[in-house]
């Protein structure tokens, strides 16, 4: 079946999630994604739960549809591995500390001459320039300095399982990938890509930004992310449901079904904001989600249940969506069956699919070289000096 990427190839050096994210994404819909690593592993091949030595969940999961090739860039013979597969790629995939690749001779001039035609994706936490540049951070440290952190208004910090600026940044990278592909085809020239999780994180913030700087400008409250109509409840049983009723139709709906018409027309009465709130807190706590659930018509009026993940996973509207795929994989020998989240971007002619496992470390290492031009001994003689 013809893929969207079917012929393009990749090379991800990247070893955390943001990079690792965006490469699967590119696998998924059929590029040939060339995953390095050293011949030490990935960190995340370490992360519980391990479902085979060196395999983690987390592995599998975000280098599906990859090939494995081992590089030590502390060796020239590795670094010029690195060389030959960017010569023949389209696509160049890295996440190291601004200058890290310059420095060994991979960056983006080199690499340019090297390959005009090669797209370079830097993904960093703070861009390529600025003071913050080489600072290292993760994605907690990234939303806390964005203000996301404070996004529930309640002056609390909330801390999510989503990684926010890391998976946004990782969909930048291929919208930007994608961009930069279709460029060439008109200039017939790569480019350099810089995605910063900083930037991601204030861009995901449109919205929000665009009310503060708005009401700086012409003064005013912002509308926040919550309100006593937008917001989440504890139910009876310590549980929750989530209560978007924005529009009015919907605000009314529920108020009769709560048993609170005389709310029916405060849904803008912001200067009894506390009063309103608790009328609606005290109503709800008075029945369990599933009494909510059936009251509301499962939804029909933007009330839904809140679910944890590991519910959501086996409700109806998981199993519709045709999100899970599980898969008999060969893991050291023996069967296992991974159940894989699948491409959640439909496309009706050229559709993303997982064809094959995460590979082990350096899996691939012997198809990928030959198809460089090096001999079996060669490649035998790269391994004694540990270069891959």
């Amino acid at each position: 079946m013809e893929q969207a990427l079917q012929g393009i190839k990749v090379v991800d050096f990247s070893k955390w999630l943001p990079g690792q994210y965006c490469g699967m994404v590119l696998a998924d819909y059929g590029a040939d994604v060339i995953k390095l690593e050293s011949p030490q592993g990935d960190p995340n091949r370490a992360f519980d739960p391990h479902l085979a030595p060196g395999q983690s969940s987390w592995n599998l999961a975000l280098n599906r549809n990859k090939r494995g090739v081992s590089v030590n860039l502390k060796t020239a013979e590795g670094r010029e591995v690195v060389r030959r597969l960017l010569r023949e790629a389209d696509v160049f995939l890295e996440g190291f500390r601004p200058g890290y690749l310059a420095a060994k001779g991979l960056g983006w001039d080199e690499m340019h001459a090297l390959n005009p035609r090669l797209i370079y994706c830097s993904i960093t936490g703070f861009g390529q320039t600025g003071k913050y540049s080489h600072k290292p951070a993760h994605d907690l440290n990234i939303v806390g300095l964005a203000g996301m952190d404070f996004l529930a208004d309640k002056g609390k910090p909330a801390v999510s399982e989503v990684q926010v600026s890391a998976l946004g940044g990782s969909l930048n990278a291929v919208a930007a990938i994608s961009m930069a592909l279709v460029a060439r085809e008109r200039t017939g020239g790569g480019q350099y890509i810089d995605i910063s999780l900083y930037n991601t994180a204030l861009g995901l913030q449109i919205v929000s930004a665009a009310a503060i700087l708005g009401c700086r400008a012409a003064g005013g409250r912002p509308f926040g992310r919550r309100a006593p109509y937008y917001d989440v409840y504890r139910t009876k049983d310590g549980n929750y449901i989530s209560l978007g009723t924005i529009e009015p139709k919907f605000w009314s709906l529920f108020c009769e079904a709560a048993g609170l018409p005389e709310l029916k027309d405060r849904q803008y009465d912001f200067a009894h904001e506390a009063e309103i709130t608790e009328k609606l807190t005290r109503a709800i706590a008075a029945k369990t989600r599933a009494e909510w659930v059936a009251l509301t018509g499962g939804g029909e009026d933007c009330v839904t249940p809140v679910y944890s993940l590991d519910e959501a996973l086996d409700t109806e509207l998981t199993k519709e969506s045709g999100m899970l795929e599980t898969r008999t994989e060969d893991l050291h020998g023996t069967a296992c069956d991974i159940t894989y989240l699948k491409p959640a971007m439909r496309l009706s002619a050229t559709p993303g699919r997982i064809r094959r496992r995460a590979p082990y470390v350096g899996e691939d290492n012997r198809e990928v070289l030959r198809a460089l031009g090096y001999r079996d001994e060669e490649i035998d003689a790269l391994r004694e000096k540990g270069a891959i």
